[in-house]
């Protein structure tokens, strides 16, 4: 008998069912499964091979409009040929798949499932197609069914079985019933030489909805190593090591990611920021909230210049800490940077520098009763090093209105007193 070769795909698909090899396998749709299939070798009339030759034709010119017609009125001409029937409705559920009319196309290949008639690869072919046209039209429950039955009567060595577990998963996913989704999706991936990274992501999503964290994490270090560019993959991680209370871990994740050039948001370097000062690295803080600064990625405010001071402060790099409160300083519309930088300066015995931060923090305002009583204090500190007692006395005695540092300023004065009189001796 002569064959006919397709111009497409879905001609091709059709064609082999002419060809009616069949092997032994289990029954299948609306028979009990388990039992073994055996289906006699059909074959077509010579008439009806020719016809459908034609059809085909017309399907691989995506001739649909006139194919479907003509393959209704081959059907009504083999009303009482089985194997012939399955064939047509194997083919008019092909042409209304292409005209998108997945209702009509589902009631064909049922039919065709029902007389039991096609070749084993074309009859799991079709339950297959039936499977993905019941998802597609939400009809999980069918979906799933359908499925179970397949796997029911497929060979072990069957080449899809991967790629039909991971939709069964999916199906399971979308219905949310998570924990089948895992079975299946861990199926799938225990029996591939391969693992895709979308069914990592899918066993990622559903130890995710039920809750696993752990669990979770494993299937993360799987999936950085598969795609370590993908930056999600660790915050991901890193949030999942922060809700299990493991900040070292966390932080690790996320300070690994930097490093690796991956962040590129203002928030995601404040958090790594925030997690490296909580735990004992502000040296590490500092540094990344002044690469974010000076890249443009952390938004150059008095706020983020404070953090990187504090940070630097707190490493004890006094001198770094001083620059980073300076250009804070610089967008302050009030006095408390620089009464800030005020004290590092008296610390670091810089007079001049701490008299004019404190001059500056006095005339912009803004402190509270405590701070500005600290700023006197601080300012008549730097006078009287400076050997300017006339100014530091003055600031002393500003000092001395506020009660916390009363004691301290009326010390100093007592001190340029006795400092004043020991010259007037000599």
């Amino acid at each position: 008998m002569k064959r006919m070769h397709s111009k497409t795909p879905l001609a091709a698909v059709l064609l082999i069912a002419l060809s009616g090899s069949v092997a032994a396998q289990e029954r299948v749709q609306g028979v009990e499964c388990g039992v073994e299939r055996e289906v006699s070798a059909g074959a077509l009339t010579e008439r009806t091979y020719n016809r459908l030759s034609d059809i085909y034709e017309q399907i691989g010119e995506e001739n649909y409009a006139e194919a479907y017609p003509a393959l209704r009125e081959l059907l009504e001409r083999n009303e009482r040929d089985e194997y012939a029937q399955a064939v047509i409705h194997q083919a008019m559920g092909h042409v209304r798949m292409q005209q998108e009319q997945p209702a009509d196309s589902i009631r064909h290949f049922e039919e065709s499932l029902r007389l039991n008639a096609m070749p084993n690869a074309q009859h799991y072919e079709m339950m297959l197609m039936v499977a993905h046209l019941y998802y597609g039209e939400e009809r999980y429950q069918d979906a799933l069914d359908q499925l179970d039955l397949w796997f029911c009567v497929v060979p072990d060595d069957q080449t899809n079985l991967v790629e039909v577990w991971v939709m069964k998963a999916s199906i399971h996913a979308q219905i949310e019933e998570f924990r089948e989704a895992l079975a299946a999706v861990d199926r799938a991936i225990a029996l591939s030489d391969d693992p895709k990274e979308q069914w990592y992501q899918l066993k990622l999503g559903m130890h995710l909805e039920l809750g696993e964290y752990r669990p979770a994490i494993d299937v993360l270090k799987i999936l950085v190593q598969m795609s370590p560019e993908k930056k999600n993959y660790w915050l991901q991680m890193a949030s999942l090591h922060a809700e299990l209370g493991e900040e070292t871990e966390s932080k690790s994740v996320l300070h690994l990611a930097y490093r690796q050039g991956l962040l590129e948001r203002q928030a995601e370097f404040k958090q790594l920021a925030s997690l490296l000062q909580a735990q004992d690295s502000p040296r590490l803080a500092a540094e990344v909230m002044e690469d974010g600064l000076e890249r443009g990625i952390i938004e150059d405010n008095r706020r983020h210049w404070e953090m990187v001071g504090g940070a630097w402060y707190e490493a004890r790099e006094q001198e770094k800490a001083l620059v980073a409160y300076e250009r804070a300083g610089a967008q302050s519309e009030d006095g408390k940077i620089d009464l800030q930088r005020g004290h590092l300066l008296v610390n670091l015995e810089r007079w001049e520098e701490a008299r004019d931060a404190m001059d500056r923090a006095l005339e912009l305002g803004g402190l509270s009763d405590s701070q500005t009583g600290n700023a006197w204090l601080l300012l008549g500190m730097a006078y009287a090093n400076l050997g300017n007692y006339d100014a530091a006395t003055d600031a002393f005695e500003n000092a001395s209105e506020y009660r916390r540092v009363r004691s301290a300023a009326q010390e100093w004065m007592n001190h340029i007193r006795e400092e004043r009189n020991r010259s007037s001796r000599r």
